[in-house]
């Protein structure tokens, strides 16, 4: 994803490029304050069912009609742990249960996000349906996957179905 800024947030300035701290930057001559772009950060969800994992088959591009894990912004004033459980819930309709940190991904793929923080959970309640930016949702085996999006998704159920994954 491209950040462009063309006037300073604080004065209303044209931005000018500079470098500063390592890198050129846009920069507002007139405040003297150079611009920070805040990296996008997501999260995603592992739910494991009797030897399945669940699946949302993506409505909207990035990745659309390809699946993935369950996934999501996370809100600039929101709990990564808290916008996991909220984004299960947008998508499967399961309201879950965070249950331990598996890992956290840099950007190596198209998806939106810079960062991807990834979880494992358990269903507290709730019978699985798509929804959000999900147009059906599914529970997979290790030798039934779909065509998968998104590196943290394809990466958390390689190791899955290599019984790598400590859930």
């Amino acid at each position: 994803m491209t950040r462009i800024a063309n006037f300073c947030p604080t004065c209303g300035n044209a931005l000018a490029r500079r470098r500063h701290s390592g890198r050129e930057r846009p920069y507002c001559l007139n405040c003297a304050a150079p611009i920070y772009f805040d990296p996008k950060v997501a999260v995603v969800v592992f739910l494991e069912r009797n030897d399945e994992v669940l699946l949302i088959r993506r409505a909207v591009d990035p990745g659309k009609g390809k699946w993935a894990l369950p996934a999501g912004f996370v809100d600039y004033d929101e709990a990564p742990e808290d916008a996991a459980a909220r984004e299960t819930l947008e998508e499967t309709s399961l309201q879950v249960r965070i249950d331990k940190l598996l890992e956290v991904f840099p950007r190596k793929d198209d998806g939106l996000a810079d960062i991807v923080i990834a979880y494992s959970a358990s269903i507290l309640s709730g019978e699985a349906r798509a929804g959000d930016d999900a147009d059906e949702v599914g529970w997979f085996g290790r030798d039934s996957l779909p065509t998968l999006v998104f590196y943290p998704s394809i990466t958390l159920t390689a190791r899955w179905r290599a019984g790598q994954l400590d859930t």
